[in-house]
């Protein structure tokens, strides 16, 4: 099986189009048009039924899907861990895009700096897609504020961190702006409907701090900003009144991965001012 045929059918299930599949791989539309008659051709069925713009997949399209992904998944997995062998000095680490933007990047310069002959990816995910990676070794360390209760993963706790209420104007309540929602984990939606009014639906949710911070004064809203980051911030202001919300923060790695030692040995260098 050639998975560059499982990446194309992959691709044009995702976007439902030929040109935009072409496009997202670096192809032409007949390469890609070619690669999905030559697995059809393999498997004997077709896979997709096109209607000019409406590409849909059959039921043979939709039972290939999952184990496409799961092929697809496997490959990578054996790619890196066969990579690792010659490369075993490069380290993955995943975490939300608001971590990675808030403390993270900054740790990321303290640990170039301290270990010259170490390699980094820096992985931007939900938590649920690093969960996953983590669990299938695509990924070697994960940065998140909730801690996964499965037992094959070891968890450190760095610290906590503090997130309060912001704004771009200087005002005495938070009456009158609306809500940017900005996802700080999976359980903190409960903690925040304790902060905000009930009625406080958001008009924005997203997983970026900067998009956030940017959209402050456009919108005339608040979002909740970690306290520390949020100071080197031009133009924003704590609301007034209103309480924060502490955060914890986990490094979670596989208990019997190979770089224990060196996951072990970054997390030396704090995340968090202490």
């Amino acid at each position: 099986m050639d998975t560059e045929l499982l990446k194309t059918f992959l691709e044009v299930s995702r976007t439902r189009h030929f040109g935009r599949a072409a496009e997202a791989l670096y192809l032409t539309q007949s390469a890609v048009s070619f690669r999905i008659r030559q697995l059809e051709n393999q498997l004997g069925v077709n896979l997709f039924t096109r209607h000019r713009n409406n590409i849909r997949l059959t039921t043979a399209g939709e039972r290939l899907l999952p184990y496409a992904e799961n092929l697809m998944n496997t490959w990578l997995a054996a790619k890196k861990e066969v990579s690792n062998t010659s490369q075993h000095n490069e380290l993955t680490i995943g975490a939300s895009s608001s971590l990675w933007e808030c403390m993270l990047s900054e740790w990321l310069v303290a640990l170039y700096q301290q270990h010259k002959g170490l390699q980094f990816e820096a992985r931007i995910s939900q938590r649920q897609s690093l969960v996953k990676q983590l669990h299938e070794r695509q990924l070697d360390l994960l940065i998140t504020t909730e801690s996964p209760k499965m037992d094959e993963f070891s968890c450190q706790l760095l610290g906590h961190f503090n997130l309060a209420l912001f704004s771009s104007s200087q005002q005495s309540s938070k009456t009158g702006l609306t809500y940017l929602r900005l996802e700080w984990g999976p359980d903190f939606q409960q903690h925040e409907a304790g902060l905000i009014n009930n009625d406080s639906i958001p008009v924005l949710t997203t997983s970026s701090a900067q998009i956030a911070y940017k959209l402050l004064a456009p919108l005339n809203g608040c979002s909740f900003l970690p306290i520390e980051w949020a100071k080197e911030c031009e133009g924003i202001y704590q609301v007034p009144d209103t309480n924060t919300l502490s955060r914890p923060l986990y490094a979670i790695w596989l208990q019997n991965s190979d770089k224990q030692s060196t996951i072990k040995e970054l997390l030396k260098t704090p995340l968090i001012a202490q």
